[in-house]
């Protein structure tokens, strides 16, 4: 009795299970799930999608088929080409007794080319080998204890270290003298730059970026503005490269070609009237092209006057200009 109700149970969970096995496709039907796959509709739906996906197949098969042969076309005419460009490397002519022995007479002479190619590569290695070890020679000092076997002998081995020691001392020294060469260059650098800023302290850093210089470095900057204006509107209406103008702080600014022997970094401008009098003592300064102008800020007045710059031994290189 008890046998009878287990195996009565275990058909009632296979009997569910199979119900629940055929009822889930139903919630998510379509023509590729049993049973819509089976109506009419669903078969012709699905035959006509494979009949899409052969004709695909076939299609891409088809250029499958021609790709290959494209590449093996090319292929062809590379090894045709490698092989003399012969038609008797074509099959079938290929083949014939005539080829045959033309192919194999081919086939001798390309060996015999790449033999020779070998030994003319081997020449060619071994005189760059030569051409090299002769450098090499030279580098050494053309000393013959650099040379092998007399480079292993306790004389050679001791002069080959002296001449290694003195070479490094020669390099050290090349690199100091480089070295404060350079060093030397960026000091004058940055002399120049500090003449071209108006030989002014608070031009440099860290001096610059104190309170007191942030502001003198504006206050500066607005009083080369101002210099420019002026100079860009003198300059348009000057008839030359020489011509002078007054900004409107009174400022009296002076453009003129700076004769090759005078040093602009070290010369001293002054401006003298026409009996010969110093009036001002000026400064140099540069427009952003790079061109040197002279500012004379205690000037009043209108005629004619003589810049003089400074040259050495007490000499001096002037220049006439009318003040209008």
């Amino acid at each position: 009795m008890r046998a009878r109700k287990v195996i009565t149970g275990f058909w009632t969970m296979v009997l569910a299970a199979s119900m629940l096995v055929f009822v889930a496709p139903s919630a998510q039907a379509g023509c590729r799930d049993f049973p819509e796959s089976i109506t009419p509709e669903c078969v012709a739906q699905n035959l006509a999608e494979e009949k899409i996906k052969q004709e695909a197949a076939t299609a891409q098969r088809a250029q499958d088929l021609i790709d290959a042969e494209e590449r093996a076309k090319a292929n062809a005419e590379l090894e045709y080409v490698r092989n003399g460009s012969r038609p008797c490397t074509i099959f079938p002519a290929s083949i014939t007794p005539e080829c045959a022995a033309e192919n194999l007479a081919y086939e001798k002479s390309r060996q015999v080319d790449d033999v020779a190619k070998r030994a003319q590569d081997l020449l060619d290695a071994e005189e760059r080998a030569r051409a090299n070890a002769e450098l090499e020679y030279i580098r050494n000092g053309s000393r013959p204890c650099t040379l092998f076997p007399a480079s292993i002998t306790p004389a050679c081995v001791a002069e080959n270290l002296e001449y290694e020691k003195e070479r490094q001392g020669l390099a050290e020294k090349n690199q100091i003298a480089a070295l404060e060469k350079a060093i030397k260059a960026e000091a004058q650098a940055q002399k120049e730059q500090y003449i071209r800023n108006g030989s002014r302290p608070c031009s440099l850093y860290p001096a610059a970026i104190t309170p007191e210089c942030v502001a003198e470095n504006l206050e500066y900057e607005e009083i080369r503005k101002v210099e420019a204006e002026a100079l860009i509107t003198a300059k348009e209406a000057a008839s030359g490269a020489t011509f002078n103008t007054l900004d409107e702080n009174g400022s009296l600014l002076v453009v003129a070609k700076v004769p090759a022997k005078v040093d602009l970094l070290s010369t001293t401008v002054k401006l003298l009237n026409s009996k010969g009098k110093v009036l001002d003592t000026g400064v140099i300064r540069y427009q952003s092209s790079g061109e040197p102008y002279f500012v004379f800020d205690n000037f009043k007045g209108k005629g004619s006057y003589t810049v003089q710059m400074s040259l050495p031994k007490k000499k001096f290189s002037t220049l006439k200009i009318k003040v209008t």
